[in-house]
């Protein structure tokens, strides 16, 4: 077991402990500058997929980009020895045979955001590819066999359709998604998916039922190990998030004519309620936060009393219970604001993920790999959702973080350094040894 330091409930130190299973695994010198290499020469590789102005990356599932950035990793897969395999929505996986069929699974996802980073998810699939090159060639064949996960979509960022490849994965996905499911063109994610040679009748064929862990590895996406000076976030929980698409409709009118007493602006009600959820937010404290993202006015016309606002509200919180509070709160403030301003209100709910909390087990695996590696880590929540909480659903799973420069990302300027992502790669070994070739 390890031995938690006493600076903080939530900081892991480098102190003496029980030897353990892993103590022995060492990444050498030259390991580590091979590995950082390896993982410096892919980062640049998939960067170009999607490349765009200043250094972004746009890369949304089922694209050219995205097709290109699969492939590529496929050839990677295969060039290490992995035996590769894509799934009926699109995922592919690269798997280390091992003496059973029971499987433990390490990666993350592969699309980003619209004008987004290098680093966000495919880091992730970079890691754990690279913990098991290294441990295929160090330890062998493995008990278990030990996968390589690079999912298909994750960021909703082409269409609303959260974490579609590990939905898929825990048979998640509803009959009726790939027809009515549209991107911003109108193009369905069935027709999407066909274009890609996928065919949307199979989609219940990617349910698996043969995992026995999932560690995910994962960029921060915020400054708390930065500020701390730790290396090594062990994600024990996911926040919930849930997500209101909100309608205001007053009336329109000429921007000259229409007096200022008369008026039923969608606009200024929308403003008011954007505010109210900002204080709603800020009175909880951390860990809350609540964010108006999107928001379109109708009809548009600078010289028109704007009739109609649509908006979404995300709201987050690692407790249930205070994510209904939040709720109500929130559609109270858009009743009032409605009422006040004689405005119809429309409230539907757009997206409702639970809070998790991952096994104790591997973050206990996670620790000692910190503690073996000699490098500091601290136990934390994610305050982003991640794949890791819809495949946690159908295995023991939790995560592991490696600091964001500046605490930066979904953003061209999102970056962590090598040496980190060496040191996140050696802690994931050592774990995935731990999972996958322990009896």
């Amino acid at each position: 077991m390890c031995i938690a330091s006493r600076l903080s409930p939530d900081r892991g130190a480098t102190l003496s402990h029980v030897a353990s299973p892993t103590a022995a695994l060492r990444f050498s010198a030259g390991d580590r500058d091979q590995i950082g290499k390896t993982a410096g020469e892919l980062i640049a590789r998939m960067r170009r997929h999607g490349a765009g102005p200043g250094g972004s990356v746009t890369r949304l599932v089922y694209t050219e980009p995205w097709q290109a950035a699969m492939a590529e990793l496929e050839a990677w897969f295969s060039e290490i020895g992995l035996e590769v395999r894509t799934d009926s929505v699109g995922s592919r996986f690269g798997r280390l045979a091992g003496e059973r069929t029971e499987v433990v699974m390490s990666g993350s996802h592969v699309d980003s955001v619209s004008s987004g980073g290098a680093y966000d998810g495919v880091l992730g699939v970079i890691m754990a590819a690279c913990a098991a090159n290294w441990l295929a060639a160090t330890q062998g064949e493995p008990v278990r066999s030990l996968e390589v996960f690079a999912g298909c979509e994750e960021e909703s960022s082409r269409f609303a359709c959260n974490f579609w490849g590990s939905r898929a994965l825990a048979g998640l996905v509803e009959p009726g998604e790939p027809g009515r499911l549209a991107d911003s063109e109108g193009v369905t994610i069935a027709e999407a998916m066909r274009a890609c040679e996928l065919d949307p009748g199979r989609i219940l064929e990617a349910r698996r039922t043969d995992l026995a862990a999932y560690v995910e590895p994962h960029i921060e996406q915020g400054a708390v190990l930065e500020e701390a000076g730790d290396l090594i976030g062990i994600v024990d929980r996911v926040v919930g998030v849930r997500g209101l698409q909100v309608s205001l409709s007053g009336v329109t009118g000429h921007a000259g004519t229409l007096a200022m007493a008369n008026r039923r602006d969608a606009l200024a009600g929308a403003a008011e309620i954007v505010l109210g959820v900002e204080r709603v937010g800020r009175s909880r404290g951390v860990p809350t936060v609540a964010t108006v993202g999107q928001i379109e006015v109708l009809p548009g016309g600078f010289n028109q009393v704007p009739g109609l606002a649509r908006f979404t509200i995300d709201f987050r919180h690692p407790e249930d219970e205070v994510l209904g509070q939040l709720d109500g709160e929130l559609r109270a403030l858009i009743a009032r604001v409605a009422a006040a301003r004689e405005l119809e209100a429309q409230v539907s709910q757009r997206l409702r993920q639970p809070a998790i909390r991952f096994d104790d087990r591997i973050c206990a695996a996670l620790e000692e790999a910190c503690l073996d590696a000699a490098v500091a880590w601290r136990r934390m929540p994610s305050l982003a959702g991640h794949d890791a909480q819809v495949i946690g659903r159908l295995c023991p799973a939790a995560m592991l973080f490696v600091p964001s420069r500046g605490g930066v990302s979904h953003r061209p300027d999102e970056e962590t350094r090598l040496p980190d992502i060496v040191s996140g790669i050696e802690v994931l070994a050592r774990a995935l040894f731990r999972l996958a070739y322990l009896r």
